[in-house]
């Protein structure tokens, strides 16, 4: 069987608000992001951590992240266990998109070691990147499983 009338042509990227490159751009910056979320020491503070990652993320998201990181019981036992976390990242899927963001599913893996040893954990994350063309941030990360668009 042959496709609608409507499938036919430039394909999906005919109903879609960007350019392939645009996506890729903006998949390229959850990527870079959800590594760097989950990359950081014990001995880093709140403001080392969210400088790395100035590049790829909002003003607003990035006064979040510094709150989040600096949360004293989080703080202390990360300094007491002397955490460092190396984190890696990839697109599970596209969840949704408008005309100036896109929120794609993320795989965040990290491998933690501390006084206790090698850890890892991958956790499932809804990533927005807003903007357009060459300029996309993440203006917002929550667990899949909570959502956001």
């Amino acid at each position: 069987a042959s496709p609608p009338a409507s499938a036919s042509g430039s394909g999906i990227y005919q109903w879609l608000p960007f350019t392939p490159a645009e996506l890729t751009r903006a998949a390229a910056v959850a990527t870079r992001f959800g590594a760097l979320y989950d990359t950081f020491s014990y001995s880093e503070s709140a403001t080392g951590y969210v400088r790395k990652m100035r590049n790829v993320i909002t003003g607003q998201l990035s006064q979040v992240l510094a709150r989040a990181y600096a949360t004293r019981g989080v703080a202390g036992a990360r300094a007491r266990a002397k955490q460092v976390s190396t984190g890696s990242a990839r697109i599970s899927s596209l969840r949704a998109f408008g005309s100036g963001s896109i929120t794609f599913i993320v795989a965040i893996s990290q491998k933690i070691t501390d006084t206790k040893g090698i850890s890892r954990s991958t956790g499932q994350y809804a990533v927005t990147v807003a903007g357009s063309g060459g300029s996309w941030q993440v203006s917002d990360i929550e667990l899949a499983s909570a959502g956001n668009s």
